[in-house]
């Protein structure tokens, strides 16, 4: 059981670029405004509550109520790392849905950037899986990636 437990473990990494400026607006909203996410774009991310800590402080619990897929779904994850200077957070969920159909579900981004004048935003979901057949978060990923061109998009002031 052991070895097949190890086949479950997972990691899907996706990136998209967005303008330089973006860069720290990025970073800034997920560490210190994360409720503000849904002022960006409210038809994936709608509501982000802090149960325990402070926002942008590793150890801090909170709250996602986001939709994939048309369907509304929750998230509670603890905040593993902040990294300002490197611009990198790291999330762990800890409740909610993720945790039916993942025995570990993490999600990390850091904003890197590009020589263009551009930056690029990777997102690394870590996960293990509960079972073989449970799906792999691509929905979720895709979400994540549009998410960051709709903040870079909102912080330009380009109205989608």
């Amino acid at each position: 059981m052991a070895a097949s437990a190890g086949l479950l473990k997972r990691k899907l990494e996706g990136e998209v670029e967005i303008r330089e400026g973006a860069a720290d607006a990025f970073h800034d909203l997920f560490a210190n405004r994360p409720h503000h996410l849904p002022n960006v774009k409210d038809d994936f991310i709608h509501a982000c509550h802090l149960h325990e800590g402070a926002f942008g402080t590793p150890g801090s619990t909170i709250e996602w109520t986001y939709t994939v897929d048309g369907k509304k779904k929750t998230a509670k994850q603890i905040v593993e790392v902040v990294d300002e200077q490197n611009k990198v957070m790291k999330f762990k969920s800890i409740d909610g849905d993720l945790t039916k159909d993942y025995n570990y579900f993490a999600a990390t981004f850091q904003v890197l950037p590009l020589t263009t004048g551009t930056c690029k935003v990777i997102w690394t979901l870590e996960y293990e899986k509960k079972e073989p057949g449970f799906p792999e978060p691509t929905a979720e990923m895709d979400a994540l990636i549009k998410m960051a061109k709709e903040i870079d998009d909102h912080h330009h002031g380009v109205k989608n």
